[in-house]
Parts: structure tokens; sequence; C-alpha cells
């Protein structure tokens, strides 16, 4: 397609070499007046974003010209931040291929945003200087800003940008990189640039991302992954032969192992009575009202699952008909996944069936030992069906204790060198003895303000026990834990300017639907984490907590 640019351009500057029936339609819309038969035997041409760093800036620099390039009063200042601004619209195009790790929600940006860019820093360099206050804000928040629609999302473009497009990038030695291969050459035409280009290294190295090493494994993985899913949607479904199980066998296994497992309902009517008390102003606690909340949506949810593995079971032996949405649920337990019925009812999640149910349990017994025995010391914030809503009531808690308006509460977080694991305090929970204390509950004491939580994962950095900070993640570890953490509410925080501001998210997939807050329905909380590094460092790496892992 670059080389048909290029010819469709020669031949508008020589129309005289032209034959006079040759014809040219070009077009991005339907037309109704084209002949169809000639579209049929046509070759048809797609023109796609190239892949890759080089060919991206390879084709940047196909559309620039050398007068607008060589021919300008800022001589080679001026060439070298034309080629920053090609190099940033590359990087940002690149990273969609990490998936999360490189945006929330795969933007298309295309060539008219590097052209725009372009043609304004040609408009406002007019008068031989770079006004850098006003070329950043147009670039990073409407040129391309204006296509982000996510906030975090925004702020990693501005922390990119600030990297390829500032005065200090015009310093002589100015690397991209910290490999120094990639940098904004002192060249003074605009074939010398093109060479420089293609001796650039072929495949993309993620420290040119400023991200981990293990950036590479998540984009193997993603890639895998849809290879994976798109061969079991087109495998055939037959029944087994001689020996083997049938699917009907398999399925019907399938519903009656699941129907085993799953309780039955939450009953809030086996709560303590003390849970149930009002203050001296008649409200009832913020954390019972929440509780109340989950059982209500987890009661949900266990009856949809219920209901279709009761139907499931009478289709499959023919007493009842197996309509679409039962089918849907048979086909998703032939490939191990979880019924679409389940997950338009359910928390958000992309585990496999089996982790899915198992994770199932563990929520439910989470919120069975809370009704039962009453707030635990540490509350799993993965466990949640809503976690936002636990937040909030643990802010309306604090409030109410003293008389604060809660618009101006905000958590401190404070990291407590411990790792539970919810699968062994639950377990420990479950088989206590009345008036018992875990041996788990007696290495922590219950803070006076706040809530202390557990079960939380690090996304693109990993946790340094040792110096209590964030820290690079080890190579080929993806997700390791958090530490258990105390939330405390705090009027008015002024949260310690080194502290990375890392977002938390419900689950792998940071993308969710945009809420009026501007942060995705799966955003759950900002923590402010301590580190020894600048936050442009983590920013540039993604760097996240998780409630919860795919697998």
């Amino acid at each position: 397609m670059l080389s048909m640019e290029t010819i469709i351009k020669n031949m508008s500057e020589k129309p005289d070499d032209i034959h006079e029936d040759f014809r040219l339609f070009l077009s991005s819309m339907p037309a109704k007046t084209f002949p169809v038969t000639v579209l049929q035997n046509s070759i048809k041409v797609t023109n796609e974003p190239p892949k890759g760093l080089r060919a991206n800036v390879k084709r940047a620099f196909a559309d620039i010209t050398p007068k607008f390039f060589e021919d300008n009063i800022l001589g080679l200042d001026w060439r070298r931040v034309v080629f920053g601004v090609c190099f940033f619209h590359a990087i940002i195009q690149e990273r969609k291929k990490f998936g999360p790790l490189g945006w929330n929600i795969k933007y298309e940006f295309n060539d008219s945003d590097r052209e725009c860019a372009l043609l304004n820093l040609q408009m406002f360099c007019a008068d031989g200087e770079f006004p850098w206050d006003t070329l950043i804000y147009i670039t990073g928040e409407i040129t391309y800003g204006g296509r982000v629609t996510d906030a975090w999302d925004q702020r990693c473009l501005r922390t990119i940008l600030r990297r390829f497009f500032k005065p200090n990038t015009l310093e002589p030695g100015y690397k991209f990189s910290e490999s120094g291969i990639y940098y904004a050459p002192p060249f003074d035409t605009l074939n010398e640039y093109r060479q420089y280009i293609e001796e650039l290294p072929l495949s993309d190295s993620p420290e040119i991302f400023a991200m981990h090493e293990n950036a590479n494994i998540a984009f193997q993985r993603q890639e895998t992954s849809q290879l994976v899913g798109t061969i079991v949607d087109v495998q055939p479904r037959m029944g087994g032969g001689g020996s083997g199980r049938s699917n009907d066998d398999i399925a019907a296994d399938l519903a009656e192992g699941i129907l085993a497992k799953v309780i039955e309902k939450l009953d809030i009517d086996e709560a303590k009575q003390d849970m149930f008390e009002p203050d001296s102003k008649g409200r009832l606690n913020s954390l019972t009202t929440v509780l109340e909340q989950e059982v209500d949506r987890f009661n949900k949810l266990l009856k949809v699952i219920k209901n279709s593995l009761i139907q499931l079971g009478k289709a499959i032996k023919g007493f009842v008909v197996m309509n679409e949405e039962l089918e849907a649920v048979y086909h998703a337990f032939l490939n191990s996944q979880v019924p679409t019925l389940w997950g338009n009812a359910a928390y958000p999640s992309l585990k496999p069936l089996g982790s899915w149910v198992k994770d199932l349990c563990l929520r439910t017994d989470f919120i069975s030992i809370w009704i039962v025995n009453g707030p635990p010391k540490s509350f799993w914030l993965s466990g949640f069906f809503y976690p936002q809503g636990f937040l909030t009531g643990t802010l309306q808690v604090h409030a109410r204790k003293y008389d604060l308006p809660i618009d101006h509460l905000s958590f401190k977080f404070t990291a407590l060198p411990r790792y539970w694991v919810q699968e062994e305090y639950g377990e420990a929970l479950k088989h206590k003895k009345f008036d018992e204390e875990v041996e788990m509950d007696q290495q922590i004491e219950s803070p006076k303000d706040g809530v202390l939580v557990h079960g939380l994962f690090m996304d693109g950095s990993r946790w340094d026990n040792e110096n209590m900070v964030i820290e690079d993640a080890l190579p080929a570890e993806m997700n390791s834990p958090l530490v258990m953490l105390h939330m405390e509410p705090q009027m008015d925080l002024e949260p310690d300017p080194s502290d990375y501001c890392c977002p938390l998210y419900k689950q792998a997939l940071r993308a969710g639907t945009l809420s009026t807050t501007g942060h995705s329905t799966n955003f759950v909380v900002a923590l402010y984490l301590p580190s020894k590094r600048p936050q442009d460092y983590w920013i540039s790496k993604a760097a996240a907590a998780l409630c919860q892992l795919s697998e």
C-alpha cells in the first residue's frame, strides 16, 4: 500500500505521462455507481497501520516532503522535533499489542492524527521558536488526547509524550531509550533520516516503550489465547464413539458437580443480632448494609446458576426442550468457559469455568462466614461482588463516627508485611470454635479506624517486602501478590508526592464501561504505594493492582 501511494503521488505530479484510457477510482465509502462486475474482478488492497516501530516511522517519513522537513528556520531542532512526533505516534500505536499493559482501551490512532500534529507544529513555530506549553497541550490533550476516554490512559499518554516532545529532547546526546539505539539523529536531509530508519531493529524491545521485559510474555499470551479461542470456536462437535464419553455425558457430569459444590443461598437471617443494632441516631451500621446488598447480589446469581443447571440436566435427558439459552450453557461447558448467562448476572471475571466455580465458592464462603461470625479482622477485597460499595461503606462508618463530611474523606494506605491467602484464612474461620480466635487473626490487631484488606495482586510490578516499596517485577513473574493493606479514612488527605498512584482494577482486562466519573466501571480505587522511583517510571510500565487473576 505504501508503494501504491508513492506511485499515485508520482502520477499526479506527471499527468501527461498517463494513458488516456487509464481510470483510478479511490473511495473510503461504498459507492452505488461503481460497477459491481469490475469490483468482483479487481484486486483488493487494504490500508492497515504498519506493524513494528520501524515500519510505522518509515511510513510517516514516506508522507513527509523535503520542503516541509528541510526548509524551516528552526533548522536541526525542527527536524529532530518532527522525528520525535513521528516516533511518539509509532509508540502509542504499537503499545496496543501489549493489551491492558499498553492501553486500557484500544484506541484507533491513525495517520491523520500525526499529520494534524505536524501541521499544528508548523503553524505554532512559524515565528522561529517552540512555544512548548502550547504545543504539549495541543498535542497531548486535543490532537491525541481527544481520542482517549479513560482517565488512566490520558495520564499514560501525557507521560509518553514527555519522553519525545519537550525542550530537553533537543539537548545533544538525548536518547529515547536507555539502550541508546533510538534517538533523533542530527542529520540535515530527509534521505539521511530515512536511511537511519532503515537501520532500526526489526523487532521492538519493550525497553523503547519504557516497559518491563515481561510485557513481551503478556503479548505472546494474548496472541496464543486468541489463537486457541479461534480453534475452540471452529472445532466440530461430535458425539463420542465406542467406550468414549459423549458430549452429553460430559455436560451432565459438569452440571451435577457444580450443583453439588455451589450453596443453595446465603441467609442474612443467620447473622448476629448485634450487627443490626442502630447507633444513637437510629442508623444501621454501613458495613451491615453493604453485607445485605452483597447477599442480595450473590443470591440472584446463585438462583440463575441453579435454575440453568437443573434445566440443562432435564434437557440432556429429554424432559424439556433444549432452548437457545440452555444450548449456549451446554457448549460453554464443553469449552470449559463460563456461560454468558452466568457472566451477565455475575461480577467481572476472566477465569475459565473450573477456576470460576472455585472462586464463586470462596466468595460465598467469605460472605457466609461474615454473616455467622461477624466482620472479619481482615476483609478479602477481591471477594466482594461490588468492592466500591464496601469502600464507600467504610468511609461512611468513619464519617458517622467523627461527624465528618464524607466527600472530604479519602484513604491513607499503610502496607503491612503479611500475605494472606483467602483459601487458608476462610478455611481457618470456617472451623473455628465459638469465642475462639484463629491463629492468623492473633498475628494482627484490629485497626481503630478503617479496615484491613488482603488478596490483591500486582500487575506490571511487584511488592518489595524487604524495603516495603513497589519495585520492578521479577523476570517471568507476571502477577505477584500484594501485602495486606490498612485503609484508613482521613480528612482532606494530601498523598506523599513520592508515592505511586496505582489504580486497582477488578480484573486483568482493565477496560470497562465508562462511568460519569471518567473512570472505567472496572476501576475500584487508587492505591498510593511507597516508591523509590518517579511516577512516570511506573506510569509508562502501566503498573496497577488487580483484585483477581485470570487463571
